[in-house]
């Protein structure tokens, strides 16, 4: 079976409909889906991603998650050439673009737009 040369992305979310609508929009990509942060470093670990999409619903410190800089952070260090981008929940984007720091894409907080952008950067 031959590989597919397109972009490799890793999402982190818990939202199963962006999740859903991403497998089913994106064509010539590789995506892998991650419900904690814990997985997402693993997967990191072993592979490098072309992008990295967080959607900050999936950070909870109920679950142990540290927060969304952190997450960031490890994400520049151990992917240097990774494109990063955030999927802010609505009404908090300056928050989050300020916690994710400098060459962080902020996504829109919407489901059909958000998904817009991240097909176009898969593109």
């Amino acid at each position: 079976m031959p590989m597919s040369s397109g972009p490799i992305l890793f999402c982190l979310t818990r939202d199963r409909d962006l999740a859903a609508a991403v497998d089913e929009r994106l064509v010539g990509a590789v995506a892998f889906f991650y419900n904690d942060a814990a997985r997402l470093h693993q997967a990191v670990t072993l592979r490098g991603p072309d992008i990295v999409v967080v959607d900050t619903g999936a950070i909870r410190p109920e679950y142990g998650d540290a927060g969304l800089g952190p997450v960031v952070d490890f994400l520049r260090r151990r992917s240097p050439d990774a494109r990063l981008a955030v999927r802010p929940t609505r009404g908090v984007e300056r928050l989050v673009a300020a916690e994710a720091g400098l060459n962080v894409e902020l996504l829109p907080a919407d489901l059909d737009a958000c998904v817009d952008a991240i097909e176009a950067a898969c593109g």
